[in-house]
């Protein structure tokens, strides 16, 4: 009787002959080092009595790996088989407000060397700011406020400076590709979109 795992190749949606093709047109159709691993990994699979197990053991990857992207994998969208983003597609947005900030900064660039506590305590002495020393530091580390000369802050703003090009190439990524549908642009709603219980 077949194991669950060697009926499991009559859901997949592609057979061998796509398979092969695709390796064949790989560097034409510019696919990842990976995308061509998990060719391989399929074109074991279907040239060895569809066992998945030999399969696994050959390549050295989990059973539910092979699964998974056997099971995502479509001959006709070459997207699945590539790695997608982890990244969640709504990030929660810091809430310390922009004056707040531009204190926090002003601290440091007069005295660079300060610490997250201090500038914590004056706030809330000279301008009445209650504000945690935790999120006093995750202010300075998300906005690059590295200002003395020393090997530490050059490197911290260096890390700083790059993680916000990071940040805002993937910001530009998911504008283009969830672009705002025109007929909802300019709309009025006349209701809160509230949710109801």
């Amino acid at each position: 009787m077949a194991s669950k795992y060697t009926r499991k190749h009559k859901a997949f949606r592609w057979n061998l002959k796509e398979v092969r093709s695709l390796q064949r047109r790989a560097t034409r159709l510019e696919l990842s080092v990976d995308a061509r691993k998990r060719l391989r990994w399929f074109e074991y699979y279907l040239t060895h009595n569809t066992n998945v197990s030999l399969t696994c053991r050959y390549y050295g990857i989990a059973r539910s790996t092979f699964l998974r992207w056997a099971q995502r994998f479509r001959a006709s969208d070459l997207s699945t088989l590539e790695e997608e983003s982890r990244r969640p597609k709504n990030v929660r947005e810091p809430e310390t407000p922009l004056h707040v900030v531009t204190l926090i900064r002003q601290c440091r660039v007069a005295e660079p060397l300060i610490s997250k506590d201090k500038i914590s305590e004056s706030l809330q002495r000279d301008h009445g700011v209650r504000i945690s020393s935790a999120t006093v530091g995750r202010v300075i580390a998300r906005q690059g406020f590295f200002f003395a000369e020393t090997p530490a802050h050059r490197r911290k703003r260096k890390e700083a400076a790059e993680r916000q090009r990071q940040s805002s190439f993937v910001h530009e990524k998911q504008q283009a590709e969830d672009p705002i549908p025109p007929e909802t642009v300019g709309e009025v709603f006349g209701i809160s979109p509230t949710f109801s219980s």
